[in-house]
């Protein structure tokens, strides 16, 4: 019988099980999926019970399966008849969802199929015999597997560069934004200090800010974008795709966007139309680039992506604007020149952008929201290290994850494949760019269950 393990139960970790259990056939496979703990399928994004946390994302598009666009839609109708495409479901919803599409994909898979859920921790990977892998769980048991699918997920980010020294054994940062216990740790009248305005930060603002609508929250980033908010797609005609000779550079794929922006918006629409049709050349678009001018994107134009690409849902853009208006949520763009301690804050001394005078910034925690971790050479789990000292991965030049060749298999030091080893998840952005939306993950997922089976 076939063993492949997979390691980790969020997203990514369930939409590899329910392909593999789906597309097995009769063939004896077992499938075997680690969960570090909690409830499966849950993951950072989808273990939270709030039903204020919603998906950014409308339930038309958040299928796991991709080729059944409905099936979360079917799903979440189900248990609520008013959801429709267009509404934004909580995440546990989804999380319940997950859960729902693994058993049910279990059950209706062939009897040479099984499905093991196991809990337990991954610290080291070992090449054996004949392409075999083991896996060494940090209480000492030992799997062994033909395959191994390393779904690991979002780790939290390292502290910024000049924050490190500073900031890491002090008790008032928090490294974690999804720590448990974090919300019922801070005093609700403390100021907080939030590193980074994306999704991540706007989150946990409004977590801070519904318990207590009083308490001043401070959002610090180099450029001081939020995420720009969602639009319902155009029931007129879409923007065109780019032609390839237009895409070359990062310079000509901007103006030919802009220009098709301009066209869009004297027919009455305009960008969001313009980034849907975008989304899929987007890999395409991104693999025919240089270094150089993938480092050119991320240099100048990487922080006006994510906050068009990345939208918030209109309830939770309501929420932020008024948390704005009333001065509870400030956000500031500049860049960190100092960091000193005080009696009971802890004090930043940031240069605002296009200012020449500097101010302090005063906090009582300060919570990173920079996204996560981005490369795995700045991982802290033991797998992620043991795998690159050993040679199994190796981390993309350009820091945005892990390189990988045909079906997602993890590339080693010699720039071959490690035998057996894949990887699905957000480092997939260095070989893809569009790597952590349920669209492109469920893609990742279906690919490399073919490629398991048939190997």
């Amino acid at each position: 019988m076939r063993t492949i393990l997979i390691v980790g139960a969020g997203f990514s970790g369930v939409a590899c099980a329910i392909q593999l259990l789906r597309s097995a056939g009769q063939q004896p496979v077992r499938v075997m999926l680690l969960n570090r703990g909690g409830r499966l399928a849950r993951g950072m994004a989808y273990g939270t019970q709030s039903p204020q946390h919603v998906l950014n994302v409308v339930a038309a598009k958040m299928s796991v399966l991709p080729d059944d666009a409905n099936h979360f839609l079917h799903y979440a109708n189900a248990r609520e008849s008013r959801v429709t495409g267009d509404s934004f479901v909580a995440r546990s919803v989804y999380g319940d969802y997950l859960e729902w599409a693994l058993h049910q994909a279990h059950a209706q898979s062939s009897r040479t199929a099984t499905l093991d859920c196991i809990s337990g921790n991954v610290c080291s990977l070992q090449s054996m015999a004949q392409g075999r892998l083991s896996a060494t769980l940090d209480d000492g048991r030992c799997i062994e597997a033909d395959q191994v699918v390393l779904a690991i997920g979002h780790l939290p980010p390292p502290p910024p560069a000049l924050a490190r020294g500073a900031l890491v054994d002090c008790a008032r940062y928090v490294a974690d934004p999804w720590q448990r216990g974090l919300m019922s740790a801070i005093d609700v009248h403390e100021p907080v200090l939030l590193l980074g305005t994306g999704l991540t930060a706007v989150d946990i603002a409004l977590q801070l800010l519904r318990r207590h609508p009083a308490q001043q929250v401070h959002a610090l980033s180099r450029h001081g974008l939020l995420p720009r908010p969602y639009a319902p797609p155009s029931t007129q005609s879409p923007g065109v795709m780019l032609q390839r000779e237009e895409t070359t550079t990062v310079r000509g794929a901007l103006r030919a966007l802009q220009q098709q922006v301009a066209h869009l918006q004297a027919v009455g629409l305009g960008w969001h139309e313009a980034l849907a049709t975008l989304r899929h050349q987007t890999a395409g678009i991104w693999q025919s680039w240089t270094a150089s001018e993938r480092r050119r994107f991320l240099r100048h134009l990487r922080p006006y992506w994510e906050v068009h690409r990345h939208q918030l849902p209109p309830p939770v853009q309501q929420e932020v604007t008024a948390a704005l208006a009333r001065g509870a949520l400030q956000v500031t763009a500049g860049r960190m020149l100092d960091i000193r301690d005080e009696a009971e804050r802890t004090v930043l001394i940031v240069q605002p952008r296009s200012v020449q005078t500097c101010i302090a910034l005063r906090a009582a925690r300060i919570i990173n929201c920079t996204g996560s971790c981005a490369s795995p050479q700045d991982a802290a789990i033991p797998l992620v290290r043991q795998l690159l000292a050993d040679g199994m991965m190796r981390a993309d030049p350009l820091g945005l994850g892990v390189e990988t060749g045909a079906d997602c298999a993890l590339l080693g030091e010699d720039g071959q494949p490690t035998p057996g080893l894949y990887y699905i998840g957000p480092w997939l952005r260095a070989k893809f760019w569009e790597a952590t939306a349920v669209p492109e993950l469920r893609q990742f997922a279906a690919s490399i269950a073919r490629a398991c089976l048939a190997s």
